[in-house]
This record gives C-alpha cells, sequence and structure tokens, in this order.
C-alpha cells in the first residue's frame, strides 16, 4: 500500500513538474512575435536541455546577407506561416484532440552577423543551414528528428513540413492558414479607380496623353529597366528585405560590399537607373516633339527653356544618388556629385 502510495505521489510530482515546464516554455513563446522563442547563448541549454513535456521545433538559420543563403529566407517565412497556423487554432499550443493531449512550441536561432557565430550552432557543429530539429518530450540535447525541407518553396512547403510534424507527433489537428496579402488588390483597385477617374473627367487630356509617342517611349523603358535592374534579381537571389544595425537602425545598403545586397537595395537602384534613363529619353526625345507641339505660340521659347533646365537637374539629381550609391558600397570611390549618401544610410 505505501508502495503504491510512493508511485502515486511521484506521478503525480512529475506530472507538476511537467506543468511548470509546459508554463515556462508557453511564457517563453508568449514574449516573442509570433509566438517563436529566441534561442540565444545564455538559455538554449536550459529550453532544450531539461527535460519537457513538449515538441519542441527548432529553426535553425543564417539571414546575415553575407552568408547568401537564399533558401534561408524562404525557410524563414514557411516557419513562420506553419507556427502562425498553430497558434491560430492552439493559443495555449496544446492539442487536445487524441487520447491524450499534445504541446508543440517552436524556436529558432538565426545567424545575423558571420563575425558572432551563435554557440548552438557549434554545439551541433553545422555544416549547412537550415536545419529543422524536433525535440520529442522527454528527451535532452542530443536526442531530436532532423526534419527535411522538401518540395517546393512556399505554400507545398510548409504543407510538406506540416505532414512531417503530423507523423512524428502523432497531432492530428495541425492546418497551415495562409496569410492573406491585400497589397496587390488595393494597388490594382487604386489604379483602375484613377484610370477610369481621369477619363471620365479629362477624356480628350487622357486621349492626347496615351497617344504619345515619346510618353509611351519612356514609360516602357523605365518600366523594363525597374524590372531587369530590381524585381528579376530579387526574384531570382531572394535576398534579405532589408537590415538592422549595430545601434538597431534600419540598414538600407551594405557598406563597403559590392557582391552582396538587400532587396531595397537592389530596387533604389533600379528606380535611379530606370528614372535616368528616362529622363535621358525625355531630354532626348521629349523636348523636339514638344517644340513640333507648340511651334508658333509665343510660350514656346520659354516652355522649352523650362523644359530643358527641369530635366537636366533631374538627370543630374539621380546621377548624382548613383554617386552616393557608389560611395556607400565603395568608401574608396572618389567621385561625388552631390552628398546624398546620408539618405541611403
Amino acid at each position: 500500500m505505501k508502495i503504491q502510495l510512493l508511485l502515486a505521489f511521484a506521478t503525480l510530482f512529475q506530472w507538476f513538474c511537467m506543468a511548470l515546464r509546459y508554463d515556462k516554455l508557453l511564457e517563453e513563446s508568449r514574449k516573442n512575435f509570433g509566438n517563436v522563442i529566441e534561442l540565444t547563448d545564455t538559455n538554449y541549454k536550459r529550453i532544450l536541455g531539461t527535460p519537457r513535456d513538449s515538441y519542441i521545433l527548432v529553426f535553425l538559420t543564417a539571414s546575415a546577407p553575407q552568408v547568401g543563403c537564399s533558401i534561408c529566407l524562404e525557410a524563414a517565412d514557411e516557419f513562420k506561416m506553419i507556427a502562425n497556423s498553430w497558434f491560430k487554432d492552439h493559443p495555449d499550443a496544446v492539442s487536445k484532440k487524441g487520447r491524450e493531449a499534445k504541446s508543440l512550441f517552436f524556436a529558432k536561432s538565426d545567424l545575423k552577423d558571420p563575425q558572432h557565430i551563435p554557440q548552438i550552432f557549434q554545439f551541433y557543429s553545422l555544416q549547412h543551414v537550415p536545419r529543422l530539429f524536433l525535440f520529442a518530450p522527454g528527451g535532452d540535447m542530443q536526442s531530436y528528428q532532423i526534419i527535411d525541407l522538401a518540395g517546393n518553396a512556399g505554400k507545398d512547403r510548409a504543407l510538406q513540413l506540416i505532414s512531417s510534424l503530423k507523423a512524428e507527433t502523432k497531432i492530428e489537428d495541425f492546418v497551415l492558414h495562409l496569410p492573406v496579402d491585400w497589397s496587390l488588390s488595393i494597388a490594382v483597385a487604386f489604379v483602375t479607380f484613377t484610370v477610369v477617374y481621369l477619363f471620365k473627367r479629362h477624356s480628350e487630356l487622357m486621349s492626347r496623353l496615351f497617344s504619345l509617342r515619346p510618353l509611351w517611349a519612356v514609360s516602357w523603358t523605365f518600366f523594363v529597366i525597374l524590372m531587369l535592374g530590381g524585381y528579376m534579381y530579387n526574384n531570382i537571389r531572394n535576398a534579405q528585405l532589408a537590415g538592422v544595425g549595430s545601434k538597431g537602425e534600419i540598414m538600407y545598403f551594405l557598406p563597403g560590399q559590392s557582391q552582396h545586397q538587400f532587396k531595397i537595395e537592389t530596387q533604389v537602384v533600379g528606380v535611379i537607373y530606370a528614372s535616368l534613363t528616362a529622363s535621358l529619353l525625355a531630354l532626348i526625345v521629349g523636348i523636339p516633339k514638344l517644340r513640333d507641339h507648340y511651334q508658333g505660340s509665343s510660350s514656346m521659347t520659354l516652355l522649352e527653356v523650362a523644359s530643358n533646365i527641369l530635366l537636366a537637374a533631374i538627370v543630374y539629381a539621380f546621377f548624382a544618388g548613383l554617386t552616393s550609391v557608389f560611395s556607400i558600397k565603395q568608401p574608396g570611390y572618389p567621385f561625388q556629385l552631390m552628398k546624398l549618401s546620408s539618405l541611403f544610410k
């Protein structure tokens, strides 16, 4: 009888300790945006090294632009997507479907600076990233299951990850919730409304504008260069959008790095090149057309001079912006038309 009481007490005590560990994991997850636990040099052994009553999916990645890991950025979005999906249906991180309740948490460690490699990377002797480790309840730091990143990037791979998690954890009620992106719909609606409004209120003026060949030449040149210079490169490389400096400031350009850049950096440079080329085209092609259109008018000379000065100033400003970017990427670059580099830092 005494032995049975001792066993019952031991079981109750073990359950109580487990509940405390679950509470600690839930508390850690709620400290961060997206309920993902940030593994640091000071807490990763405490979180992963002590017995636990929950599953923990650990994501080890490297977002440092110097590393150039495009799949890391894709996997980071997918990891965030499945973590958000889990906590949307399970705010307390517990699945009560099935014979027993099971809890699942998400944690990550990110190499943001190649000069400071997280200790967890060294502990597991990582040779490549990204890696996904699934730690089961009751285990230690050396007991984990590797979850492979399979399938195409985006929704397909997120579904594959959820399928692998369900197979390993036997959690049945885990579904993917795709985030809704309203930006494209809003942009299309705004452009459509603006075009329809202008055609209804100023149909004659809009018809004349749409029949101007120089305008089409400038517009399409701008669009093609913008796509080639920024959009296509970002889709191929899938670089990081922007960075964070040592003082927490947002970085739009990687100083002194000619081989690596942020997404927003390629977009800015693409806009500068496209605007510079479009301005030159307008100066070369548009001004003669303007002269022909207003020939014989008393204000023709003044309009032509003003247009030339304006377009020349625009060309100068964009070229100055280009030299400022060069001076950021190459500190020894000697040419600078205007001090605009502070705008890009």
